[in-house]
């Protein structure tokens, strides 16, 4: 079960937030997937208590425990791709940005490759209207044709996001393999509005789009995803 601190709403900025704790997780890493998927669960619990439409940010996760009790100082590679699932989970299933990570290295900074991820989401952003954005969590709601994904999704009548991520081409060394052959897979979001909309494929590791299509909704979005090697940000608009 996850430990979390009560949401609190800060009295000088327009925000909602909590620390976030999950042992076996996000705090005790095993893999790069799990903890983002757990940290989408919470970011979605943690919106459902958020009821006066402020926008929630996770203020502080990472390996904390690991690296304050155990003494483990996670290797650069698997950090940097644990970081950047971390941040797209937190993003597709609602949060604003990518939460606030707290470091746990030595020395106590960000790695370049977590600056990396970090431009790779800056340039994501510009694909979404924020201003129009009144996104809701999806991640209960979202089909997926293989167990092989997991999503994570947010959005409201016009626009979506979602992270999908393969969950059983986990390497001995706990990363995703890039080099395992995929499929496409089939998504199916609710509540998108009747109309045509322009769907973004983003490669999160390289920071560019990797595909673009056209899809119709009716209600619900079926989109026929494209083959991806371990995981891709989709930015869904209505056109």
């Amino acid at each position: 079960m996850p430990l979390r601190e009560p949401i609190f709403r800060h009295p000088d900025l327009d925000f909602a937030s909590l620390h976030i704790y999950e042992e076996g997780t996000i705090d005790h890493p095993r893999d790069t997937v799990a903890p983002a998927l757990g940290l989408g669960r919470i970011v979605g619990e943690a919106l459902a208590e958020t009821r006066d439409g402020r926008p929630f940010l996770d203020s502080e996760h990472g390996p904390i425990h690991t690296f304050k009790d155990k003494k483990i100082t996670l290797p650069e590679p698997f950090d940097d791709e644990y970081f950047r699932h971390m941040q797209w989970a937190h993003l597709a299933a609602g949060g604003a940005g990518g939460g606030m990570r707290w470091p746990n290295r030595t020395p106590h900074v960000l790695t370049p490759g977590m600056r990396r991820a970090q431009r790779s989401l800056a340039g994501f952003l510009p694909l979404i209207d924020w201003s129009r954005f009144r996104r809701v969590h999806l991640c209960g709601r979202v089909r997926v044709s293989r167990p092989d994904v997991a999503a994570v999704a947010c959005g409201d009548d016009a626009q979506a996001v979602a992270w999908l991520v393969h969950r059983e081409t986990i390497g001995p060394n706990g990363m995703l393999q890039a080099d395992v052959q995929t499929e496409p897979v089939m998504i199916d979001l609710p509540g998108l509005a009747p109309g045509s909309y322009r769907i973004v494929g983003w490669d999160t590791a390289a920071g560019t789009q990797a595909a673009e299509w056209r899809a119709q909704a009716d209600g619900r979005l079926k989109l026929k995803v494209p083959p991806f090697a371990t995981d891709v940000a989709l930015a869904i608009r209505r056109c």
